[in-house]
């Protein structure tokens, strides 16, 4: 790996949040692997602190920084992303949390997603309006917590599912909830960090055309050895053309009771899950929120299932997961006082039907990047486009989900001919 870059005055961010205690030392290395993480740079941080009674403690943390690749820094527009992910840390959840409490929610029903976080700044400069190699988010580094991600490669299966499913319900419910009690906070406090992007914005227009070109063709390529769906291309060309349409138009909104905060890129790496002492899920976190939006949580649902349930748990509970997520969906409205007439089991089934034809690219392009063999992307010397659309960088498993997609979009009319 190339050589750590450095969190620089970590001392002047941390200290606010250590009620007195000093920072001694500090020890830094690479928090991911290559292939983990491509729109940011994540390190693990081992701080000394000395108490104001002289004693020794120790505090594990996360700094997530911009990427250095330049081709990244491009492709993620650092200066929208990164500080989108900062309001949600400092202003969105902070509400969300006041909520909670005003509403004494039972401790089992509370909503307790976020990792804590420790300070964030955009630039060392004074009075900055732009993000630099100095903006940093510092994160309580939840693995000694006994919190790990799943494998991408396999995705999860039901015990994980159902779980992640109630949490992100939790998740959605609470901007909706705090948008019906108090408009004016929502506004201040969520919505306004919610600025929708194209995220193929940051490249210029002939490298967006030439992505593309490349992407399509790969995609073509793909469906010459899916034999069950290499007649649908026509039709799946235009759609994902549709989608890329959908994307550009930043002004595109639609009013909807289900609009709440979107993660925008809720699949497996986002997610990491603690265990109880018999092996079983019990608690989840959510994070990488660079990608928010204000928009509807169909979107997080399906592709959160598509891009990571294990294909045969998806195919035999598809329904069954809708199902459940939105019973979860409205338990937690109602433990935050929100009223449920609005919320009907039929409406949310048309705003699925309605949202998913416009998420096919989305899911379609992330399944390329997490099933990618990381093996081989360790190897790589450099990242470029053209190590996306490279067929020998994907494996049958890659194939498989594929096809799974196409034909569950075939077969609930998703697919517009």
């Amino acid at each position: 790996m190339s050589n750590i870059p450095e969190v620089r005055d970590l001392v002047g961010l941390l200290t606010p949040k250590l009620n007195g205690k000093k920072v001694m030392e500090c020890t830094t290395r690479y928090l991911t692997s290559v292939g983990d993480n491509y729109g940011s740079t994540m390190l693990a941080l081992d701080v000394k602190l000395c108490s104001m009674a002289g004693q020794e403690e120790y505090l594990q943390l996360v700094a997530k920084m911009c990427p250095t690749n330049q081709m990244l820094l491009e492709i993620f527009q650092v200066d929208i992303t990164f500080t989108k992910e900062m309001a949600i840390y400092m202003m969105s959840v902070p509400a969300f949390l006041a909520l909670q409490e005003d509403q004494k929610s039972p401790e089992s029903e509370k909503l307790d997603v976020f990792i804590k976080c420790y300070g964030s700044r955009t630039s060392l400069a004074p009075c900055a309006t732009f993000v630099d190699a100095d903006a940093v988010l510092l994160l309580e580094n939840i693995k000694i917590k006994g919190y790990s991600v799943g494998d991408r490669s396999k995705g999860f299966d039901m015990d994980h599912t159902e779980l992640i499913l109630r949490n992100i319900a939790k998740f959605h419910a609470a901007p909706i909830a705090l948008r019906h009690k108090n408009p004016q906070l929502f506004e201040q406090n969520v919505r306004l960090h919610l600025k929708k992007i194209d995220i193929d914005e940051g490249l210029t227009s002939e490298a967006a055309a030439e992505m593309k070109k490349k992407q399509f063709q790969a995609f073509e390529n793909e469906l010459k050895s899916i034999p069950e769906v290499l007649s649908l291309y026509d039709v799946i060309e235009r759609q994902l053309e549709m989608c890329q349409e959908r994307q550009r138009d930043l002004t595109y909104y639609e009013e909807n009771v289900f609009n709440t905060i979107c993660h925008n890129d809720l699949w497996v790496n986002n997610v990491m899950i603690a265990y109880d002492d018999d092996g079983k899920p019990e608690r989840v976190k959510i994070f990488d929120f660079q990608l928010v939006m204000y928009a509807s949580m169909s979107l997080d649902v399906l592709f959160f299932l598509f891009t990571s349930v294990q294909d045969d748990i998806l195919q035999e509970n598809f329904d069954d997961f809708l199902k459940f997520y939105f019973e979860e969906f409205c338990s937690s409205l109602q433990f935050f006082g929100c009223p449920l007439d609005e919320f009907t089991w039929e409406k949310f089934l048309d705003d699925i039907n309605r949202q998913a034809p416009y998420e096919l690219y989305h899911i379609t392009s992330m399944i390329k990047i997490l099933l990618i063999d990381k093996q081989k992307m360790a190897e790589k010397t450099e990242i470029t486009d053209d190590t996306f659309y490279d067929a020998e960088m994907v494996g049958p498993n890659y194939y498989e989900k594929l096809k799974l997609i196409i034909l569950e979009y075939k077969k609930r009319n998703w697919l517009i001919e």
